[in-house]
């Protein structure tokens, strides 16, 4: 319904030409304009790569799950400088009117470090000497609970707020009252600015062991997370890892990448995991089917490292970070999105074709281009004026503002009479530069040709986009873009407007976008 009522409010600006910051700021979204071309802008953007806002900023209600990995360092004691920095942060959330259900991990791990303390003291040199049974995880739930609740409840009175406890089992959600009851007790103590502190209760699980069994409504505290965010409906769910998010691929590995948003026609066969955690029940994999099924109900999912100190705060300021999970994630970006090497290889392709044109055809291209550029200047306008906006409100010096800024008429105008000036300059390619005859009917001719594929890395200035791939096409060259984020709005606009001139004889790959820098270590290889 969201939605709908956005698209309905653009389209109505488009037909006034009165398009507006706001109505431009809809993730996610496609946008098809009617030009002389019938040009289609059906390119969409990641919420994390643009305006993750857009998807957070109605949030009300959020769940966060902090992980074993997290509450716990790596020999089995409490992480109490991270466990602090969480508290602050939930602290501050609630003093800012959000709405905070906290489900935590880490009583499993706490109670064997302090059982196998208790046990090493009180066994004989000859016991030591003896092989050493595993020590029951049920037990060590029932040790660690008690101790990560009087932590809880210590740094959470210090920061004057008040908690409570709730230990639940796989069973309890088997009843329909229960789960309407949870439902009203976590509303009430919401109202009263309580933050309700979930675990699975191990202890006292009907699981054949915790570690092992995967049956049931939920299986882990991932998973009960999502279970949770669903029963109290809430608007957001932050799962916190000992990483900044999922990677494609184990994060020791070095050409393993970040992923900002997950898409799960696109990443669910390509991503290979690791380990699992190292004191938790599942690791990545039980985190990503947790936020695979709220998100598919509709709850937006944050995967993110619980190491750093301000995190959630940061995501609901709407700063990118960590993985976006979001049951409209297929629509924002393309599930065959090449990947850098993909993209080199495709401008170098088309380049040939380009090459292969006569001059009267490139520059016929070219003068296209400023046509499409003039029949869409609404569209520039309003996704420069967008950036413009958020550079305005993240700080930015007033110089770089001023780069940015496209000034109204400068898109048709300018940009579109540079274009049609170079478009009848004198032909660029096969230019004799110099002739020397070596011998008698034998003649060495220097002439100019295309480089071939072109990497330009820029700043945040959207005319650069429009002259650098002007001057490629004249010359026969293909290109890759990388311009700075600031004008990330602007830079997709243009490049769609730019590259949907391209006939298909070509290929509108001949101009490649490079949405993130560290797609550029790849192209430089």
């Amino acid at each position: 319904r969201w939605r709908k009522e956005i698209w309905e409010v653009i389209f109505r600006k488009i037909k006034s030409s009165q398009a507006a910051n706001s109505g431009w700021k809809a993730i996610g979204q496609g946008l098809r304009v009617d030009s002389p071309d019938t040009l289609r802008l059906n390119q969409a953007l990641s919420p994390m790569d643009t305006d993750p806002a857009a998807c957070i900023k109605n949030v009300k209600r959020l769940v966060v799950k902090v992980g074993t990995a997290v509450v716990t360092r790596h020999d089995g004691r409490l992480a109490v400088g991270r466990l602090g920095a969480l508290c602050e942060q939930l602290k501050e959330l609630n003093s800012q009117g959000y709405e905070v259900v906290l489900v935590t991990s880490g009583a499993v791990g706490l109670g064997r470090q302090r059982l196998r303390y208790r046990k090493l003291v009180n066994s004989s040199l000859a016991d030591l000497q003896n092989p050493q049974v595993e020590l029951d995880g049920k037990a060590c739930a029932a040790v660690g609970q008690n101790s990560l609740m009087a932590l809880y409840d210590t740094l959470f009175s210090q920061l004057d707020v008040t908690s409570s406890q709730h230990l639940v089992t796989d069973s309890d959600f088997r009843n329909d009252s229960f789960r309407e009851q949870l439902s009203e007790t976590v509303k009430s103590l919401l109202a009263l600015k309580v933050i309700p502190v979930f675990n699975e209760n191990d202890a006292v699980s009907t699981r054949r062991t915790p570690y092992e069994d995967s049956s049931g409504i939920f299986w882990d505290n991932d998973s009960l997370a999502g279970l949770l965010a669903m029963e109290v409906k809430a608007d957001l769910l932050v799962l916190l890892s000992d990483v900044e998010g999922l990677y494609s691929g184990p994060p020791s590995d070095p050409n393993s990448k970040l992923i900002h948003t997950y898409i799960k026609e696109k990443h669910q066969a390509e991503i290979t995991f690791g380990d699992k955690s190292r004191l938790g029940r599942g690791g990545m994999t039980a985190k990503v089917d947790a936020a695979v099924c709220a998100a598919s109900s509709g709850i937006p999912v944050v995967i993110t490292s619980g190491y750093a100190t301000d995190n959630i705060i940061k995501l609901l300021q709407g700063k990118p970070v960590g993985t976006l999970f979001h049951k409209d994630a297929h629509l924002w970006t393309s599930v065959n999105e090449v990947d850098a090497r993909e993209m080199a290889v495709a401008a170098r392709e088309c380049s040939r074709r380009l090459q292969a044109m006569s001059s009267e055809d490139r520059r016929k291209l070219l003068l296209d281009v400023a046509d499409a550029l003039e029949a869409n200047e609404s569209l520039i306008m309003a996704e420069n004026e967008a950036d413009v906006a958020a550079a305005k409100a993240d700080g930015y010096e007033k110089a770089l503002i001023s780069r940015l800024a496209l000034k109204p008429g400068k898109a048709s105008l300018c940009l579109a009479k540079s274009i049609r000036v170079l478009a009848d300059m004198e032909e660029p390619i096969s230019r004799i530069a110099k002739r020397t005859e070596l011998a008698d009917g034998l003649i060495l001719e220097k002439t100019s040709c295309p480089l071939g594929v072109l990497l330009i890395v820029f700043e945040s200035r959207p005319d650069a986009l429009v002259q650098i791939a002007s001057l490629a096409i004249r010359t026969g060259n293909g290109l890759l873009l990388k311009g700075g984020k600031e004008a990330r709005r602007s830079n997709a606009i243009l490049h769609k407007i730019i590259t949907s001139a391209i006939p298909d004889s070509v290929g509108d790959k001949l101009i490649g976008l490079v949405a993130s820098r560290e797609d550029i270590p790849d192209l430089l290889k």
